[in-house]
């Protein structure tokens, strides 16, 4: 029934040509003076007119449609330079749904020049206005109750210089901007209400300028964005994203990048010959870092990991050239990752290990060159005399677990009240909360004078105390040194009393060795409405311990 239906409305359409056709060609032999007037075409009473200058005017959605089968197999688009919807008009849509040039009202208008679209307007279909290799400027009537830019809606229209896109837009869709090599959008312009940057949406939008702020709230970057905006410096991507797309930034000049951690991944290429780009943070959100995402970056020469466990490079299986051709690949160890980190992140990113230093070093390269004249450093001193502080605190691992119960092999009975234990999760098994280091808080003075570590803890509201006991900071079984550890009382904190490593333990003046105090955590009792035969149900954090430094006893 369709293929009949549309069938016959060829024919209509075909039949009508052909009349037109008849009409003016019966006119050019009466009169070849007024041929041109066969330019003008409909009426107010048809929905739209299109006057002998090529201006047209649409006055309803009806119009479009009258107008699509008037210039059905003819080439009257072609005459068509300026176009103003009126009022009341909501779409300019596709009416054969399939994409085909015939079903679309002004695709493909070679001289439409400057288009005015109404208030009422909802949507701007899918190649709505694509191939108009003529038109340069696009007016939106505010406010807006446009939603929906179409995709390819303007691709290839490569004189389009303005538009205006109203923050009322909530989609816009892919490859709708792409190839507009002229427009001069402003790249911070984009509308408040964006959900999605879809693929290839502003891709070769070469006059595309500025430091672009992607709005809140969108949760993606698609494949090939931004590609090839030769001009767009600097990016700001909101915390909403959680994907960033292949060749998505692919050639931007890029020299200010932020990547906000939520992101999960960065897709193949996404900032491949982004050649200004100096540095970068990857946050530890990242676990998938495409192939050569950052190669031909020319001048970025470092690379700051924020994770503990690397990201998987490439397909993960070998060659990836996430960094090839970039300042990282030819200076020595460039790539900075947690200190604690550091063997993990060689033995996963194989092809990088060379390159992969303390993260506790980063920044602290030598400046580009021509940053030099603008560098200032000041010089400061200090006498023999002079108090300098200086002051390591280490810690354990302070992982604790509950058992609220055990069982007595010679009653075959379990017994309650075994409370804390500091868990070792490598040798699976509770330690001894005195001897083992997991819960132990170490403080090492290389000061030249004496200082006080003070100790405070303070618990997670589902972790408060109850009647079974508090907290605690509790000395070594091996430390006789009574005056190390004093006890938390009233408003003083517990403190360890750390004499100055200048003429410590009977050394020499001026040979010093550090003082070392330990305290031990006992955390207090599990609040009863946590304690289940299996202990705890979640593993959670129970408070946090904070380490003070004083020069003065408390």
């Amino acid at each position: 029934m369709k293929e009949t239906v549309k069938e016959g409305r060829l024919n209509a359409l075909f039949g009508k040509a052909l009349l037109l056709f008849a009409t003016a060609f019966v006119m050019l032999c009466i009169n070849p003076r007024i041929a041109h007037a066969a330019s003008t075409m409909g009426s107010e009473a048809d929905g739209y007119y299109l006057d002998a200058d090529g201006n047209m005017t649409v006055y309803t959605e009806d119009g479009l449609e009258n107008w699509l089968d008037a210039v059905y197999s003819t080439g009257y688009k072609a005459w068509v330079k300026t176009l103003t919807v009126n009022e009341g008009v909501t779409e300019i849509k596709d009416f054969g749904g399939e994409g085909h040039d015939y079903d679309l009202p002004f695709y493909g208008c070679t001289k439409l020049t400057t288009v005015s679209l109404p208030k009422s307007l909802i949507k701007i279909g899918d190649k709505a206005f694509a191939d108009c290799d003529s038109l340069t400027t696009v007016t939106i009537a505010e406010p807006s109750n446009l939603t929906t830019i179409g995709a390819s809606a303007f691709y290839f229209d490569a004189s389009l210089t303005t538009i205006n896109i109203p923050d009322s837009v909530t989609t816009i869709g892919s490859g709708a901007f792409k190839d507009c090599r002229a427009l001069e959008l402003d790249a911070a312009t984009l509308p408040s209400g964006l959900t999605a940057i879809n693929d290839s949406i502003f891709a070769s939008c070469w006059k595309m300028t500025g430091s672009l702020t992607i709005p809140d709230g969108v949760t993606s970057i698609g494949d090939n964005a931004f590609d090839n905006c030769r001009e767009l410096e600097s990016v700001t991507i909101p915390a909403s994203v959680r994907s960033i797309g292949s060749n998505a930034f692919y050639g931007c000049v890029l020299t200010s990048l932020t990547i906000p951690d939520g992101v999960t991944s960065i897709g193949e290429s996404a900032f491949y010959y982004c050649y200004k780009l100096k540095s970068v943070t990857i946050p530890a959100s990242v676990t998938s870092i495409g192939t050569s995402a950052f190669e031909r970056c020319d001048m970025l020469n470092s690379v700051t990991m924020q994770g503990e466990t690397p990201p998987t490079l490439g397909d993960g299986n070998g060659s990836d050239n996430v960094f090839k051709d970039s300042a990282i690949s030819t200076r020595d160890k460039q790539i900075y990752v947690p200190k604690s980190s550091i063997m993990t992140y060689k033995a996963s990113w194989t092809q990088w290990r060379d390159y992969i230093n303390d993260g506790e070093s980063a920044g602290n390269d030598d400046p580009p060159t021509e940053d030099y004249a603008d560098t200032s450093i000041d010089v400061q001193g200090f006498t023999e005399d002079a108090t300098v502080y200086s002051v390591d605190v280490e810690w354990g691992a302070m992982t604790f677990q509950w058992e609220n119960s055990s069982w007595d092999p010679k009653t075959h009975m379990k017994k309650t009240g075994a409370g804390w234990k500091v868990y070792d999760s490598t040798k699976d098994k509770a330690l001894d909360v005195t001897e083992d280091l997991i819960n132990e808080v170490k403080v090492t003075n290389h000061s030249n004078a004496a200082v006080w570590a003070t100790l405070s803890y303070a618990s997670e509201a589902d972790y408060d105390p109850d009647t079974t006991g508090e907290f605690s900071f509790t000395k070594g079984t091996e430390d006789t040194d009574t005056d190390k550890l004093t006890a938390a009382s009233g408003s003083v904190p517990a403190y360890l009393s750390l004499a100055t490593a200048d003429n410590n333990q009977g050394e020499a003046e001026g040979q010093g060795k550090e003082t070392v105090g330990k305290a031990y955590f006992k955390p207090a009792g599990l609040a009863t409405s946590l304690q289940t035969d299996d202990g705890i149900a979640k593993w959670s954090q129970l408070g946090t311990i904070t380490v003070g430094i004083v020069t003065e006893e408390p």
